[in-house]
């Protein structure tokens, strides 16, 4: 199931993050607004997490897809068309989703915004699908997956490596049918959705996540402007106690305490109230055959400058306007001042609209027992809260009270889902942080039965999830129905009409009845996950069977068990053993023994036991229906066509764009590079030049619809020839160099063998010889090709190369290296010494050690130390035999 059930434990980016190895990949928080995507990544580096910059270097991505020309385009470059082909691009197609196309609230939010793109209801789920310019039909689930592909890919731009994993935040508003379509988009692009989390709430984290809260707890309101809703948030924020290194610690959370909302009030409602005014002016100035109203390129470039004018308003009493060719070719320019914009809005609503979810929670203050001086902040996010109109009309809200700007406005919301994403990816650990959403609806179960239908709560409104609720019936005999109602039919979600959520068939109850012949329970599981989605787990039937059993009896004893006080003494009994072993004797019987007992009467005792029996549940009944398995794979198909198609376009471009250069640059060359000209004559030039205007040509008449292998096989077929004259033209400099450069070495290495004779004379002659031979023979060849070239003119092709002589030369220069280099013979090695042989008239006087009469034994030392000396002797094998009783001496004297 697509759920997440668990506390949620949070991190500020700035302490701890985990080891991660290579194949764990990055997480993404997704601010997915009706008109911007802003996304931010965590990811294991320097910078844990991070908004990610698109390709043209941008913070923010516009929401959209167009179809052009038969080709798709996401993001700015679809933006690039909204102004020629309004009707081709699709925007604000996340408030599309999950709303039946056929309700009226729909047709009004297409008209209120003047989206002029074609939109049909599908006739199996009453959803939307756009149509294109071909007529092709794409459900809104696949567009959005679309968007969210372009999230992936950009962050993926990051090199972070693939990413599939992400936490998207969603307006207050969403209800069941626009969670579970987002989920479906999801499917459809391949993303694994951790959690669909609240814009307010992921602001909240990113609000508190590097602070410190007591017990107490501390009240702050975080309230959201954006392009197309409006949304406030009481939330409080304090401690709950946990472990960290095993040790009791004190660790931050926050709770939604209340939202409010209004769906129908954002930053482009301001921006269309300029537009209509414009357009109005436009037609009471220029009297227009076709009125700007009803162009939609008129309003599509008003649109445009309109959105300009009022930021130049937010810091300016006036600003002015200026469209060119806005309508039938006329160009158009006005001013307005602040004063005058904020009449209009007055006069719609707009300010006292946009701040009421504000004063709402203001309102709401009471039931919390707390005041506005409680709150210790009333932080505001969102692009349009810069409107100075905007910032009066809540600060009245505030009872005069200024709003607090402490979060980035246009990112906080996408850096706090990148913080929820980072705690519920396995990857990262950090400081722990309570943090959970709340669930905007309440919803109550209908369990149909009884004649007003007993009615349970299954959500409260505010309600932390993700949770857990199991709804019972009591002495079920047959399958029940149960439906799930919002709770409050005032309140409804946007575009859903009926308060009925689901339904829930459970079977299969009288089959659990008979397979026990008992009479038990329904128990229902439901559940909501952290995305906010309501499912029924499952459904089982509980059967209690009471029943009386048998209790054994106890064992007896055995003999060895008997306790020493039952036991007769063991050293009296052991003679009268023995004499009844010697002395057998017939048994009689014992008149004094008592009568067996009577059998006992059989003891029961109660046994209580529990059965569950699996019940099947068949949902159905919800407002807009999910998206089968069989419609997300086909969808899935539809995408990756489309893929592939925008593969084989930029293959496509970049093969035309490559085309295009080498024109414009071969034939630049061809006239004015002066080594073209001297290996050229005018004739091949001009022909040359016919093939390159043939080719420019073709590109912008013919070709625009070519394949990348078309322009690639003619840029070969110019290259071809382009290169080739380029080649010749750098082998009029280069071949005369190499000529040279091989003559030098022929003559050096004629010197260098000479030389050798002297300086290594044990070279032998044959090496030598072999090695002039080898140059004579480069020398030869040499001289041949330059003959032959000679003769050739500078438009021929060449007779040999530059490169050619290289070849030829190397293996003879690195001959001559090893030639120099080649080792003088070792010397013999010396003949071994002679042994000396002791005779029989020496051994004696050896063996005693004694000098011969008349002689000195010092000189004797002497004499000896030119020949073997007692301690030369030492180390030798006769000098070391001492005489009898005597030992070889190994003293200092031997250590010298």
């Amino acid at each position: 199931m697509r759920s997440s059930l668990g506390r949620f434990l949070l991190a500020a980016v700035a302490l701890l993050l985990c080891c991660a190895t290579a194949a764990r990949a990055a997480v993404l928080g997704i601010d997915y607004g009706s008109e911007y995507v802003k996304v931010s990544i965590v990811a294991p580096g320097r910078t844990p997490i991070s908004i990610v910059i698109n390709e043209i270097s941008k913070r923010k991505s516009t929401a959209a897809v167009a179809f052009t020309g038969g080709d798709r385009w996401l993001a700015e470059e679809a933006m690039n068309y909204n102004a020629r082909y309004p009707e081709r691009v699709f925007t604000r197609l996340r408030d599309l989703l999950g709303k039946d196309a056929s309700v009226e609230s729909f047709a009004e939010y297409l008209a209120k915004y003047k989206l002029p793109y074609k939109v049909v209801r599908d006739a199996d789920r009453g959803t939307a699908r756009v149509v294109s310019e071909t007529g092709d039909e794409y459900a809104v689930e696949e567009l959005v997956a679309m968007i969210l592909q372009y999230a992936m890919k950009i962050g993926e731009g990051m090199g972070k490596g693939q990413i599939k994993d992400a936490v998207v935040a969603i307006p207050p508003y969403f209800g069941q049918t626009h969670r579970y379509s987002l989920y479906d988009a999801a499917d459809v692009a391949g993303l694994n959705i951790l959690a669909e989390v609240s814009d307010l709430s992921c602001a909240a984290l990113q609000w508190g996540i590097d602070k410190d809260f007591n017990q107490k707890g501390t009240w702050t309101i975080i309230y959201d402007l954006g392009a197309t809703s409006a949304g406030a948030a009481l939330v409080r924020y304090s401690t709950f106690e946990g472990k960290d290194a095993g040790k009791k610690k004190q660790h931050g959370q926050f709770e939604i305490k209340a939202v409010k909302w209004d769906e129908s009030v954002g930053g482009e409602d301001m921006d269309m109230l300029l537009v209509d005014h414009f357009l109005a002016e436009f037609d009471a100035k220029h009297k227009p055959s076709v009125s700007a109203f009803d162009s939609p390129k008129a309003i599509a470039k008003l649109r445009k400058q309109v959105r300009k004018t009022k930021e130049i308003l937010s810091a300016n009493k006036e600003a002015p306007l200026s469209v060119e060719g806005m309508h039938e070719d006329v160009d158009f320019r006005s001013t307005i001042t602040r004063k005058d914009f904020e009449a209009l809005a007055k006069e719609k609503g707009i300010f006292t609209r946009a701040a009421g979810p504000l004063k709402a929670i203001v309102d709401s203050l009471a039931d919390f027992d707390i005041t506005l001086k409680d709150i210790e902040v009333v932080e505001a996010i969102g692009g349009a809260t810069r409107v100075p109109g905007v910032k009066k009309a809540l600060s009245e809200a505030l009872d005069g009270r200024a709003l607090d700007f402490h979060l980035d406005a246009d990112e906080a919301v996408a850096m706090g889902a990148g913080l929820f994403a980072a705690n519920m990816s396995t990857t990262f650990r950090m400081r722990k942080f309570g943090a959970a959403d709340a669930a905007p609806y309440a919803l109550e179960v209908d369990l149909g039965k009884g004649p007003e239908h007993d009615r349970k709560t299954l959500l409260p409104l505010h309600k932390r999830f993700p949770v857990r609720r199991v709804v019972s019936v009591a002495n079920a005999t047959e399958d029940a129905k149960f439906t799930v109602h919002h709770a409050d039919p005032t309140r409804l979600p946007p575009g859903i009409v009926d308060a009925k959520v689901a339904e829930f068939a459970i079977a299969g109850v009288p089959d659990a009845m008979k397979k026990h012949d008992k009479v038990g329970d329904i128990k229902a599981h439901f559940a909501v996950d952290s995305s906010g989605i309501l499912y029924l787990e499952k459904a089982e039937y509980v059967v209690e069977v009471v029943d009386m059993v048998e209790v054994p009896d106890a064992p007896l004893p055995e003999d060895g068990d008997a306790t020493a006080r039952d036991q007769p003494d063991a050293s009296a009994d052991a003679d009268a053993e023995e004499k009844e072993k010697e002395e057998p004797k017939e048994e009689q019987p014992d008149a004094s023994a008592a009568p067996p007992p009577a059998p006992e009467e059989p003891k029961f005792r109660q046994r209580r036991r529990v059965f569950r029996i699996p019940l099947t549940v068949t949902e159905s009944g919800r407002a807009v229906p999910a998206m089968t398995p069989d419609a997300v794979k086909k969808s899935i198909g539809v995408l990756k066509d489309l893929a592939a198609k925008d593969e084989a376009k930029r293959a496509q471009e970049a093969a035309k764009s490559n085309l295009e250069a080498y024109i414009y640059s071969i034939r630049e060359k061809v006239y004015e590079d002066e080594g073209i000209a001297k290996v050229t004559d005018e004739a091949m030039r001009e022909k040359f030049s016919g093939e390159l205007t043939d080719a420019e040509d073709w590109i912008y008449d013919g070709g625009e619809h070519a394949t990348a292998v078309e322009f690639n096989n003619r840029r070969d077929k110019l290259q071809s020839v382009g290169d080739e004259w380029i080649h010749r033209a750098k082998e009029l400099t280069r071949r005369p160099a190499a000529v040279e450069k091989a003559k030098d070495f022929i003559a050096t290495a004629r010197k260098t063998v000479e030389k050798l004779g002297e300086t290594k004379p044990w070279i032998e002659d044959d090496a030598k010889k072999k090695m002039l031979d080898d140059v004579d023979g480069f020398e030869s060849w040499l001289n041949e090709k330059v003959a032959l070239q000679e003769k050739k003119k500078d438009t021929e092709s060449a007779a040999f190369t530059a490169a050619e002589v290289t070849v030829e030369a190397k293996p003879l220069e690195a001959k001559l290296v090893r030639l120099k280099k080649t080792p003088a013979p070792k010397p013999p090695p010396p003949p071994p010494a002679p042994e000396k042989e002791e005779t029989d008239a020496e051994a004696p006087a050896a063996a005693e050690g004694d000098a011969a009469e008349g002689e000195d034994p010092a000189a004797e030392g002497e004499e000896g130390a030119d020949g073997a000396t007692a301690e030369e002797g030492a180390d030798g094998a006769e000098a070391t035999d001492g005489g009898e009783g005597e030992e070889p001496y190994h003293g200092d004297e031997l250590k010298k």
